[in-house]
């Protein structure tokens, strides 16, 4: 039997127009709100976002003046939650804000019903982010939604292939990969989020910026929405442009393998049933990064950041 959840990824505009900061953030709001609508008229029953969906710049800028953190809850997230609500959408909006008193990048996912059920925090912040006062959080949750259970991974979170493990093992049933890529190059990001569906098999979601027509070169930000299946394989992709994705994913076809049980299994729950934690202990020791840390910071500056 099938279950079937519709599925939009949100691909904003990378450059807001405008001749003022505020003038920038209003038109931002408004592609935000224009996206939502587009995802609701098509029925979707989960909308992602963007990482940062709530400034209008999407790359890294040295001026701080242009990072104005949202609070949470506040006007921007009850804009979001009046068209969830109106469409009867869940909502997964990433956000430089600043919730219960902490700045961070937040991943603040919003019911049908409009009500935020949760916020996901950043566990692997840059040091350029940290800088900015943007703390790491310390924690994996899954939301339970009504169509499914996600997990959320939020950009440089996909570097480590722990925290796609991990949200498995918590019993996510779709991974969301909100980011801002650009220069780092297509493959090495293409690759990654791929690999991580076959780590798990579970699939995909990846919400990232586009460009109009015939703007974007090499370097720029990635664009590249997509849904990616549990096979690897990628289901829809949005390439560079201005728009919505959307794809009706069947959360019941799972990806049967022989995998090490040499007969015909769901993949997650054979990786699941296959692993030997007993070995893995390196991955929670900390003596490791203390030495890398200490090569790359020197002594005197190790404390500080750790």
């Amino acid at each position: 039997m099938e279950r079937i959840v519709r599925i939009s990824a949100a691909q904003l505009p990378t450059v807001i127009q405008g001749s003022s900061f505020r003038e920038k953030q209003r038109r931002n709001l408004q592609a935000i709100r224009k996206a939502l609508t587009v995802a609701g008229r098509r029925r979707s029953d989960l909308v992602l976002f963007g990482e940062y969906a709530n400034l209008h710049h999407r790359t890294w800028s040295s001026d701080v003046t242009e990072y104005v953190a949202d609070p949470i809850p506040g006007e921007f997230t009850k804009s979001v939650a009046s068209l969830a609500r109106k469409y009867r959408l869940n909502v997964v909006m990433p956000m430089f804000g600043r919730m219960q008193g902490v700045l961070s990048s937040w991943a603040v996912v919003i019911n049908r019903q409009g009500k935020i059920i949760g916020a996901y925090q950043k566990t692997h912040p840059t040091l350029p982010e940290r800088k900015l006062g943007i703390r790491a959080g310390n924690d994996l949750p899954v939301y339970r939604l009504d169509v499914a259970k996600i997990g959320i991974m939020t950009c440089m979170d996909i570097e480590y292939p722990e925290v796609a493990t991990i949200l498995m093992l918590r019993g996510a049933e779709v991974l969301l990969f909100p980011h801002v890529q650009a220069t780092w190059g297509e493959v090495d990001w293409e690759v990654r989020y791929r690999a991580r569906a076959i780590d798990t098999g579970l699939p995909i979601v990846s919400a990232c910026y586009g460009y109009p027509e015939g703007e974007w070169k090499p370097g720029k930000m990635i664009g590249r929405s997509s849904i990616v299946g549990r096979d690897g394989l990628i289901l829809a992709d949005l390439g560079r442009s201005i728009g919505v994705l959307t794809y009706d994913l069947d959360l019941n076809a799972r990806r049967m393998t022989e995998f090490y049980f040499n007969e015909m299994l769901d993949r997650t729950l054979a990786v699941i049933a296959s692993r030997q934690p007993k070995i893995y202990k390196e991955l929670v020791s900390v003596r490791q990064k203390k030495v890398a840390l200490q090569r790359i910071l020197g002594k005197k500056r190790l404390d500080a950041k750790l």
